[in-house]
């Protein structure tokens, strides 16, 4: 019994004190450097292509689960597969897997209601795989 007392209590802390700390602060943003210049022991250099993957919406919905979870956010694709762990919100996240989740993404019905932190948005754009087509 005193645990469907204490636990919406320690829901309800944690998720105010996640909402006064940016989600990049909460999660490492992987950085990757990649030189064009080459080095006296270097071998040839493969550069990357820069063009935007483009899915539809049919291939979005079938990674629905929290196995493969891909967002659509005002038109860009993205897979929060590793994120789910580490998101503040907690489950809500899966919420949006598999469909257009700009109207959660900037209303958090689950959540404080408001629009995700500038934070939050930027971190958003480590998990960019794409456009909707």
């Amino acid at each position: 019994m005193p645990n469907k007392i204490i636990l919406p209590i320690i829901a309800t802390i944690f998720l105010s004190a996640c909402s006064l700390n940016p989600v990049s602060e909460l999660t490492p943003t992987p950085t990757l450097t990649i030189s064009t210049s080459p080095t006296p022991s270097s071998t040839p250099t493969q550069t990357q292509e820069t063009s935007t993957q483009t899915y539809s919406m049919d291939q979005v919905a079938t990674h629905d689960s929290p196995d493969s979870c891909w967002l659509v956010i005002q038109g860009q694709v993205y897979d929060v597969t590793p994120f789910i762990s580490n998101h503040p919100g907690g489950e809500a996240i899966l919420e949006g897997c598999g469909q257009d989740a700009t109207v959660l993404f900037n209303t958090r019905p689950m959540g404080s209601g408001t629009p995700h932190s500038d934070g939050a948005r930027a971190n958003l754009e480590t998990y960019f795989i794409g456009t909707l087509e």
